[in-house]
């Protein structure tokens, strides 16, 4: 990488997330090096770095992903590029990542990040060994709810509507390197398949369909020694959990039928409880995204559940833990805030500790970065991480 022009390149800066991550890394995340902001229209570009104070100004990059040549062009004129992947991209292009010599990092914003740094994990001193984790994520709005960026819930349409792609290609991942057969010692976590009380956290829980469980999966296959982890999203009463079934159900019904997602794209605030909206712990999709208000008066936190062995293994394979831990990694505002903390901060540690990277390739967060100094990096932009003595997220 050296005598590249840039050490790191945001493409997409000028949409809405893409201008949270440019103005971290402007004038929150300390960094020292030469930067660039990128995408296909020079214009919004110039108006953005014009607005940016503070710091060293950014390089000016137009690249269009219609462009096949913008985007090499671009590609070769930085160190580290941000941009947004995900699954497929270990499948397709690990092999190629490893012949260029470089690194992939799939998913290194919110709600993966959190999830998946085994921070759970590290608080087992050996001979001890954690085998489970039950990860429950919380959002908490203020006074004026929370709200979501119309992109956000216009990728969870797609999402839902592709979900039999996305088995077909965990499938064909599965065929090219065989099922992960992590060996971990003692029972199994029971899978949670519906809603459901939990005493433990003091609220009402649900499968969480997010990125984090399919990340923490691939990471798990990775790290030495691996535990079995499930994670479900948190609401308070059963008036809540009765508001999401009923929309979630509604929701998945359209996005697999065209029609429906027509009519999903079309309205987003009526299918995400905009029209009716008494709820405060829900959240609304809006053109417009959420107000700097809202942003600041929304938290996050993800509450993990850690057991485990003292002398690292169980006695007979069916002897529950008899050990256990309980850690908090919280934060403000995940789908802007933090997550801009947590891209920006991975692309500094990719920069200034080469020597403590793995090998090459396309990873996820923990495989990417375990070892290296981005916990502290996190701690030192508003992410806390903490061992706690209770579960209750309420």
């Amino acid at each position: 990488m050296a005598g590249r022009q840039y050490d790191i390149l945001v493409f997409g800066a000028t949409g809405f997330t893409g201008r949270r991550i440019v103005q971290h890394l402007a004038t929150e995340a300390g960094f020292k090096g030469t930067w660039a902001i990128a995408g296909r229209d020079r214009s919004r570009l110039e108006a953005l770095a014009a607005s940016l104070s503070g710091g060293t100004a950014p390089g000016i990059v137009v690249a269009d992903v219609a462009s096949p040549d913008s985007l090499l062009a671009m590609a070769r004129s930085c160190a580290v590029c941000i941009n947004t992947f995900i699954e497929r991209m270990e499948l397709l292009y690990d092999d190629a990542a490893k012949a260029a010599g470089v690194y992939v990092a799939s998913a290194v914003g919110f709600d993966s990040v959190p999830g998946d740094l085994g921070y759970t994990l590290a608080q087992f001193k050996p001979p001890a060994r954690c085998t489970q984790v039950e990860c429950a994520l919380t959002i908490q709005g203020g006074p004026n709810g929370f709200r979501g960026h119309y992109p956000t819930y216009q990728s969870a349409v797609f999402g839902f509507a592709s979900a039999g792609e996305l088995r077909k290609l965990r499938k064909e991942a599965e065929q090219k390197r065989g099922k992960p057969d992590l060996k971990v010692p003692g029972p199994k976590l029971p899978r949670q398949t519906g809603a459901a009380w939990d005493e433990r956290f003091n609220a009402w829980t649900f499968p969480f369909m997010g990125a984090d469980a399919s990340v923490v999966r691939r990471t798990m296959a990775r790290v030495d020694p691996p535990a079995n982890v499930s994670i479900v999203f948190t609401l308070p009463s059963r008036m809540y959990m009765t508001l999401w079934q009923g929309f979630g159900a509604a929701f998945a019904f359209l996005a697999q039928r065209e029609w429906g997602r027509n009519l999903l794209l079309k309205y987003p605030r009526m299918f995400s409880y905009g029209e009716w909206r008494t709820c405060k712990r829900c959240c609304m999709f809006t053109h417009e995204g959420p107000s700097e208000q809202q942003m600041a008066e929304t938290t996050f936190a993800f509450t993990n559940i850690g057991r485990g062995y003292a002398t690292g293994a169980p006695a007979s394979p069916d002897q529950q833990p008899d050990m256990e831990i309980v850690t908090r990694v919280s934060g403000p505002e995940p789908g802007y805030i933090a997550c801009s903390v947590f891209i920006v901060q991975a692309a500094i540690t990719l920069l200034e500790e080469k020597g403590k990277l793995p090998a090459l390739g396309v990873h996820t967060p923990a495989s990417l970065l375990w070892g290296t100094g981005y916990v502290d990096r996190l701690r030192a932009h508003g992410i806390k991480f903490e061992v706690v003595d209770s579960a209750a997220v309420q």
